[in-house]
């Protein structure tokens, strides 16, 4: 298994490549989050990651995050 969200820095930008919970993965579709550069805006010690993209915060919880596969930033 490549990297996963929970390795990523504040203020890196990545690509979602896949999420292991199909519902979590459509959830993630629907609001944008699969297509094009997402951008980590902070991560909370064994807790949720923050994640931004086109102006959309959101909060992934850290077993959530540990099953979202990245790859490096654009």
């Amino acid at each position: 298994m490549g990297r996963t969200l929970r390795d990523v820095r504040p203020g890196e930008a990545f690509r979602i490549e896949s999420v292991g919970d199909d519902d979590v993965r459509a959830q993630l579709l629907r609001m944008g989050f699969l297509d094009g550069r997402v951008e980590c805006r902070q991560t909370l010690r064994n807790g949720p990651v923050i994640i931004t993209h086109r102006g959309t915060q959101l909060a992934l919880g850290a077993p959530v995050a540990a099953d979202v596969t990245v790859t490096g930033s654009e």
